[in-house]
């Protein structure tokens, strides 16, 4: 087996609107706390097959820039179905899809972003060696899910952080599950520096509502691991209902020690093994007329408002989704990537999913190790779980106006777990020669 790593520098220029944390606010970019980057990892199987893992410090990536993706990687002999880019879904970053109301694209930095990208994948590809160990590892993170009391709070129903929580709590579900898990790989080259791949799951907001360019608690992973002497690349998990429990720099940095602690739990040997390639799936969603569309914001409008931003947001959505046919059919295309390294598997889906989707992945495919990873490719937005849509939570109602989606049913969460999770408990059961 042979690796190689690869980064470029992604940052957007100054000015540029800043994706989240709320309506219409303007936020735009006025100083760099930490670069955005890209950062590429090209796996060669002995048998000459390739997987790419990408991480881009963004919110969410685009049709257009996975596209462009897709076509660079396979000048390096990585089919689409092998390629898995995700975004660390910072919220100090440029949107590149049309968040309505929570960040506007930069059209001239969307243009340039997949040529910003490319650098990092020839640099990977340029980089190949040969590998000499793979090492695996996992920490547990602090925090337990003991009851607080504490309730719900706010319109949109989030609820509190316990003060037994550690460093992220369950921000959709009073005391709901939480993955306090820390993964790694550690991948040893010859003649050259070892990466390690890194996972955790929760939103990148620690940084709090600043004007300022970050990776957010991404950076922070990757940096501690360069101080440890890899080369790093953190892959944000299942975050959807997963916040920091205390926003700022000092808890960012603290989280990101202790998942960065994974590479030195790395001393499971692994054997040099790798397959990859997609599943496919489809998400099913409500379908609504003109006039069920009209109603929904309506009744955004008496709840909050005529002039809130929320029933501004909504009327937009209402009057704007014939402009996204593929959207409202009923059913969307969404294939979710997978690469089983040295036999620990690695599945990527588009959506801000929940920990219970992992959970259940986790469960079917019969891997306690298997990492479940989100905004993976194109970001859909939310995959709620059935609880959260019965709830009428922020993620199953308010986020479809900004991501310009429909309703997702009820279960569809739960159906990609369980269908995700038993197609690769049977592809790891394949012989090798069959990938």
């Amino acid at each position: 087996m042979r690796a190689g790593y690869g980064i470029s520098d992604i940052t957007p220029p100054l000015g540029v609107e800043l994706a989240g944390y709320g309506y219409y606010l303007g936020r735009k970019a006025e100083s760099i706390m930490d670069p955005l980057y890209a950062r590429a990892l090209l796996l060669e199987g002995d048998g000459g097959e390739h997987s790419l893992i990408l991480s881009c410090d963004l919110l969410g990536m685009n049709r257009a820039v996975m596209r462009d993706i897709e076509r660079v990687a396979q000048t390096y002999g990585v089919p689409p179905s092998r390629v898995i880019a995700v975004s660390v879904h910072t919220h100090t970053g440029p949107a590149l899809i049309w968040h309505e109301g929570c960040g506007y694209p930069d059209e001239d930095y969307v243009s340039s972003v997949s040529g910003r990208i490319a650098p990092a994948i020839r640099a990977a590809a340029d980089d190949l060696r040969a590998v000499s160990g793979i090492r695996y590892g996992r920490v547990a993170l602090p925090g337990s899910n003991a009851a607080s009391g504490a309730g719900k709070s706010g319109r949109h129903g989030f609820a509190a952080a316990s003060v037994t929580s550690g460093y992220t709590y369950n921000r959709a579900i009073e005391d709901g599950p939480v993955d306090r898990t820390a993964r790694a790989f550690v991948i040893e080259r010859e003649g050259a520096r070892p990466v390690c791949v890194a996972s955790a799951a929760c939103h990148g907001v620690f940084n709090g509502c600043i004007a300022q360019i970050s990776a957010d608690f991404a950076g922070a992973v990757n940096r501690a691991l360069t101080e440890k002497g890899y080369d790093g690349i953190f892959l944000n998990g299942t975050c959807g209902d997963i916040d920091p429990t205390v926003k700022d720099t000092a808890h960012r940095d603290a989280f990101a020690a202790a998942i960065a602690g994974a590479a030195d739990a790395a001393v499971s040997d692994l054997p040099p093994t790798l397959a990859g390639g997609e599943i496919g799936w489809r998400l099913r969603t409500r379908v609504m007329d003109d006039e069920q569309r009209r109603d929904a914001a309506e009744a955004v409008a008496r709840r909050d408002g005529q002039d809130a931003p929320t029933a501004r947001v909504a009327q937009i959505w209402a009057r704007e989704m014939p402009d996204f046919p593929e959207r409202m059919s009923g059913e969307e295309n969404a294939p979710v990537r997978w690469c089983a390294l040295g036999g620990v598997p690695i599945a990527a889906y588009a959506f801000e999913g929940f920990t219970a989707i992992a959970d259940i992945i986790r469960r079917e495919c019969g891997c306690d190790d298997a990492w479940v990873l989100g905004c993976a490719g194109e970001l859909m937005g939310y995959l709620p779980t059935r609880d959260d849509i019965e709830s009428g939570s922020y993620a199953a109602r308010e986020s479809i106006f900004l991501y310009k989606r429909m309703p997702v049913l009820p279960g569809e969460a739960e159906r990609l777990g369980h269908d995700v999770g038993t197609a690769l408990r049977d592809l790891l059961n394949r012989p090798r020669e069959e990938f």
